[in-house]
């Protein structure tokens, strides 16, 4: 089989590569930025990449996007929790990038639909 016969993603992804941060929801708190590499995008969620520790899978983290970013990500997909110059997104993926220097992260977008107001209500208010 080809590869693109294998190929299981739903959307079309767009290589992106900027420099970003990102934050992990730690119990009722966000950890303080870390620093990462966008290298694509699609229209449900990013990929990055980080030096550092990464956070959990299916945790929730939030990602500070550049305005032209956040503004394409909200016109494709309207309904996602943008907060701050950034948006909120599950841990889906944790792979290994550069093997021993650092991990590829995938989120899948949050949006308003799957999760409560009360839960929206709690991750805007995170610091």
């Amino acid at each position: 089989m080809s590869d693109a016969s294998q190929e299981r993603r739903e959307f079309l992804r767009m290589d992106y590569e900027h420099d970003v941060k990102f934050r992990e929801l730690r119990g009722e708190k966000l950890s303080t930025k870390t620093q990462a590499a966008t290298r694509n995008i699609s229209a449900c969620g990013l990929l990055f990449r980080t030096g550092n520790i990464p956070p959990a899978l299916s945790s929730i983290v939030w990602v500070e996007l550049d305005q032209k970013m956040t503004n394409i990500c909200s016109e494709v997909e309207g309904d996602l929790i943008i907060h701050n110059g950034g948006v909120f997104g599950r841990v889906v993926r944790i792979s290994e990038g550069e093997p021993g220097q650092s991990y590829d992260i995938g989120i899948a977008f949050l949006r308003r639909k799957d999760v409560t107001e009360d839960q929206i209500e709690e991750l805007t208010s995170q610091g």
